[in-house]
């Protein structure tokens, strides 16, 4: 799209561009207020409570962010619908399929991590890659780009090519800037980190940002070695960070690995799909390795920061933290008043327990008189260890006395 003077192309090209103008500033401050609800911190939430506006919950803001990203997986489908038809279903279900899983994962994940911060930068990152390559295939001039490999869109020369490049460039910088971030839940104790693991991770991080900052920086057109060389050194770094996941850390979380695995599977899949079977080509392959880049990395800073947390420096529990629970589920205490002939008061001793008539059969039970007889004989003239004798006999005119003569049963 180019800006003409109406003098020159005619009052018939200023009005289409006027037409059009409206929409687009419409769909524009729509999108900015999706992402403000999407990725706003809750500085900026509590800013828009106070000039009015109501209460958004996590649950909503999650919901907001999965559609969003529904979206994006349409739009992309679409305008790369060419090199689906030969997908059984064609464009139609693999966009709906495409579609359903992007927008129900990062649905997921953001509700895990949406207090992360580090989490919603990068989801705005993974929003800048997506919205300047769906901006460059709705108005790029290559023709049949879809045809030769995703990197075709930047070699125009013109505004389609610089959303491109500019966007792929800038999200490689901003995942080389946020690995630290991202990484920062693994100091955790709980994961039990590997000598070394947590600075692998991050240099992988980085050195996959720098891959992506060269692939836009240079187009293929251009040094073709080296722009391959840079996507190649991208994809290889991924594999690196996944298929070692297990190898940085010794507790990884569960969910975390199986991701891993399968997203190489994924990858592996894809790849066989375009260069062994001839199912689809450069671009759809190129596409699902970047999606399971970004889509590995948010995987990466929600499951590590919702994992159970187990405090650092922790002792063992207090005895009596354990006998509480205990004491609750007996129920409450019945104070039982003391024979004036019982020397002490505890359980029943093995000789009374053994007195009880054997032929008395299991379920039988006695008399409540017969078993408040039990629950007060006398035992022996020596006490256990830790018991003390009841007050003697008329020694109960005071409170404190009267007290001791009574005993929880």
């Amino acid at each position: 799209m180019k800006l003409t003077d109406a003098g020159a192309s005619g009052w018939s090209a200023a009005g289409q561009l006027n037409f059009w103008a409206l929409p687009a500033v419409a769909v524009a401050a729509v999108a900015g207020a999706t992402l403000v609800v999407v990725s706003g911190s809750p500085t900026s939430l509590a800013v828009l409570g106070e000039l009015g506006f109501p209460e958004i919950s996590a649950r909503r803001r999650a919901r907001a962010n999965g559609l969003v990203w529904a979206g994006i997986g349409l739009l992309m489908v679409h305008f790369t619908a060419p090199a689906f038809a030969v997908v059984p279903g064609g464009p139609v279900v693999v966009g709906l399929v495409f579609a359903l899983g992007l927008g129900l994962g990062t649905m997921r994940l953001h509700l895990a991590a949406l207090e992360h911060e580090a989490y919603r930068s990068f989801n705005l990152v993974a929003m800048l890659l997506a919205a300047g390559s769906i901006a460059s295939m709705s108005i790029t001039p290559t023709g049949d780009w879809w045809a030769h490999n995703f990197s075709t869109l930047g070699t125009s020369d013109d505004f389609a090519a610089m959303c491109f490049n500019l966007a792929v460039t800038m999200s490689g910088l901003g995942m080389a800037l946020l690995g630290p971030a991202l990484s920062a839940s693994l100091r955790s104790e709980r994961f039990g980190l590997r000598r070394g693991g947590l600075t692998a991770i991050r240099v992988l991080i980085a050195f996959i940002g720098a891959s992506l900052m060269g692939v836009g920086i240079v187009p293929i057109d251009g040094a073709t070695d080296l722009h391959n060389l840079f996507a190649c050194g991208a994809a290889a770094g991924f594999a690196v960070l996944a298929l070692g996941v297990q190898v940085w850390a010794r507790r990884m979380p569960r969910s975390l690995v199986l991701f891993s695995y399968g997203a190489l599977a994924v990858e592996v899949a894809a790849m066989v799909a375009y260069d062994g079977l001839k199912i689809f080509n450069l671009t759809v392959f190129e596409i699902v390795a970047f999606t399971l880049v970004f889509a590995w990395l948010i995987a990466l800073v929600a499951i590590t920061a919702t994992a159970p947390r187990v405090s650092e420096g922790a002792t063992e529990p207090d005895a009596t933290a354990i006998a509480a629970p205990v004491s609750t589920l007996a129920g409450p205490a019945r104070h039982v008043p003391v024979r004036a002939r019982a020397r002490y008061v505890g359980m029943r001793s093995a000789p009374t327990r053994a007195a009880v008539p054997a032929s008395r059969g299991p379920g039988t039970r006695q008399p409540a008189s017969a078993r408040r007889r039990s629950a007060l004989t006398a035992f022996p003239d020596k006490p256990p260890d830790g018991c003390t004798h009841p007050s003697p006999r008329g020694a109960g005119s005071s409170p404190i006395d009267r007290a001791q003569r009574t005993v929880v049963w």
